[in-house]
């Protein structure tokens, strides 16, 4: 065997490279470097971790992550020169300066040693502050966030918990990461009573906020939590205390919190979306939250009108709050709704473009200017408000529902589809989505379909009186007159409003029974005397009564006349064209009422309602041709042979289309 003897004798020579490293690293394992090492590394690493979801929760600058990996990065070299250089000894912690043979320490040597580890940990920090990915957002992360339990002992502050919950959900609905559930309906379905998991399951999102607020006097305590729906357990609560005045700090710091509970990145941009607030007074805060807790219940005259009230209050209280003179807005334009009172139109048109003169980014009030214009015949203007509300807002419900009606309206049934079924899937929840599609189907006469999109609607708002009331009309069109009166008695239970009173009445009109008739619409009158349709329908059944023949012409001459008010501000409709003429024929005035079945000619698609007004009008004028002419075509556009076979003015008509080509 040969031996490399300049290999041996390098071996054993001190002074050589690889003996000096090899002192070096059992120098570093005599004095634990090594240990030290590993256990810097590893707390850093948990430093780290607890900075990173703490720092979501707490104001503080973006870069702090950033600033403490660093700080911990330049104290790794520290803390191992510390260890080599100091040891732990029964006397206590000794300077040792010396090698493993006892040697003194090259002072250069080591220096030069910590130089490059200093180095070489720098730029490894570098490289990953430089090179680390972002942390991915959630492709479809749904949250809803339910009003505050309201624990105080005064049951009047239930509208506090709504109103925190109100900004927080308009907090978080700022971040394009997040899809929240319509208030709406998250607030209809609390009411039932129903626990955060059920409610997060019907609204088909991962995560529910729900808490509880305790007002006394000037002190407002708060206890939320955040709620994973499939486990039922909460992932995140909190409790706080603190001033009225401090609100918008509390719900601006719940929502940071639950953003970075939901793994959302805190930049400046979300920071300061999360950090906006409606206004900085507190009482005219407090008064548009109790606006907006009456506008959120059942839609009649009380609480439209208390909300109206209470938004003129915080506009007054804070002339510059944008949201106050939007708030005004929609309760005029539900005050309309109600009441078909066309002087309200001025005041609601003043308030929206009130509240777009202080902020015109405000994508709802773009939408409801949209309404506006729409229920005052004025299409294009219509259109313009809801393609502004969708720049500025792509997610906007009512922009879409908005724009699904304007199509409706014009017969253009495939882009209404359309536009109503991207609000639905843009936002869990979005009942008036569902609302719109049973409207469309139930114009199709696809009642079944309709029936089907109506039960959602009522799914995700229980309290939905306007839902109950058009299953009440779905099954009338089917035969199913006990199912029909069942949901009309539900929907005036909610909430007595006109449209279940009239249809109530219509329901016993066609069953031939006038005096219940006559009685339902009495009291639609009374409830809305300012619809020129409900007086029209209280003159039709009082026709059929002894002695009240003159009253029905009285009253067919003063429907006569609100109408023709009406459309002076709202414009003609094919509708309204068809009820004048059917009103004009009932007085025997032959040549008004061909006017008008001439002009409702003039448009270029007719609802099914009103191709069945045409023939009870040609019908009682004494046109049977043309009578049944119209009543093909309103088979045709859904109106159900129920309705037809029971009008009495049709009973001489051949309704039979089945041999026409």
């Amino acid at each position: 065997m040969n031996w490399d003897t300049d290999k041996l004798a390098a071996a054993n020579d001190p002074d050589t490279p690889e003996v000096r490293r090899f002192g070096m690293f059992r120098d570093f394992k005599r004095r634990k470097v090594f240990r030290v090492m590993g256990a810097y590394a590893v707390t850093a690493w948990l430093i780290l971790q607890v900075v990173d979801v703490m720092s979501g929760a707490l104001p503080v600058p973006d870069w702090t992550l950033a600033a403490v990996a660093i700080v911990l990065a330049i104290g790794f070299p520290v803390a191992a020169a510390l260890s080599w250089a100091f040891q732990v000894t029964p006397d206590g912690v000794k300077l040792d300066m010396s090698t493993i043979d006892g040697e003194p320490v090259n002072r250069w040597r080591l220096i030069h040693f910590i130089d490059v580890l200093i180095i070489i940990v720098l730029l490894a920090v570098l490289g990953y502050l430089t090179l680390r990915p972002e942390p991915a957002a959630p492709e479809d992360l749904r949250i809803a966030v339910l009003p505050l339990e309201n624990l105080s002992d005064d049951g009047s502050a239930d509208y506090l918990g709504a109103g925190i919950a109100d900004d927080i959900r308009t907090r978080l609905y700022g971040l394009p990461q997040l899809r929240i559930a319509a208030g709406s309906s998250s607030n209809a379905l609390a009411r039932e009573g129903l626990d955060a998991r059920a409610i997060g399951e019907r609204l088909g999102v991962q995560h529910v906020l729900e808490g509880s607020v305790q007002r006394d006097g000037n002190r407002i305590r708060v206890l939320m939590q955040l709620v994973d729906v499939q486990s039922g357990f909460a992932q995140w609560s909190k409790s706080y205390s603190t001033t009225f005045e401090d609100v918008f700090a509390m719900q601006n710091n719940i929502s940071l919190v639950v953003a970075s509970q939901l793994e959302i990145l805190l930049t400046p941009d979300v920071r300061q979306a999360l950090a906006k607030s409606p206004t900085d007074n507190v009482a005219a805060f407090d008064f548009y939250t109790q606006a907006n807790e009456y506008l959120s219940r059942p839609m009649n005259f009380e609480n439209v009108n208390l909300a109206t009230s209470l938004y003129q209050k915080a506009i007054e209280v804070d002339p510059q709050f944008a949201l106050g003179h939007a708030g005004l807005c929609k309760a005029h334009l539900r005050r309309f709704e109600l009441s078909s009172d066309t002087s309200i139109i001025p005041e609601a048109e003043a308030s929206c473009r009130k509240a777009l003169s202080l902020d015109s980014s405000l994508s709802e009030v773009h939408s409801r200017l949209g309404s506006l214009y729409l229920a005052t015949d004025k299409p294009d203007a219509a259109r313009d408000a809801f393609e502004t509300a969708l720049d500025l807002d792509p997610r906007s419900i009512d922009a879409f529902v908005g724009i699904g009606r304007l199509f409706l309206r014009e017969g253009n049934f495939v882009d209404a589809e359309a536009r109503l079924n991207a609000a639905v899937t843009i936002r869990p929840g979005a009942w008036q989505g569902y609302e719109q599609l049973g409207y469309l189907k139930l114009l199709q006469g696809r009642f079944e379909e309709s029936a089907e999109y109506y039960g959602r609607a009522l799914e995700l708002s229980p309290d939905n009186a306007n839902a109950l009331n058009s299953l009440g009309v779905i099954n009338f069109y089917l035969g199913n007159f006990l199912v029909a009166a069942e949901r009309f008695e539900q929907s005036m239970a909610l909430n007595p409003n006109r449209e279940s009173l009239s249809n109530t009445g219509t329901m016993y009109y066609y069953a031939g029974n006038y005096l219940q008739a006559a009685r339902f619409f009495r009291r639609a009158v009374e409830q809305v005397p300012t619809d020129y349709r409900l007086w029209g329908h209280l003159a039709d059944a009082l026709r059929f009564i002894d002695g009240e023949q003159e009253q029905a012409r009285s009253l067919y001459r003063k429907s006569i006349d609100m109408a023709l008010a009406e459309v002076k501000v709202t414009g003609h409709t094919d509708v309204s064209l068809a009820n004048l003429a059917w009103y004009y024929a009932n007085l025997g005035e032959v040549e008004s009422a061909n006017k008008f079945i001439d002009e409702a000619g003039q448009f270029e698609t007719l609802e099914g309602q009103t191709y069945y007004t045409l023939a009870l009008t040609h019908a009682l004028l004494g046109n049977p041709d043309a009578a049944q002419a119209a009543i093909i075509s309103a088979k045709a556009m859904g109106i159900a042979p129920v309705v037809i076979e029971t009008a009495p003015e049709l009973k001489g008509i051949d309704t039979d289309d089945s041999t026409d080509t």
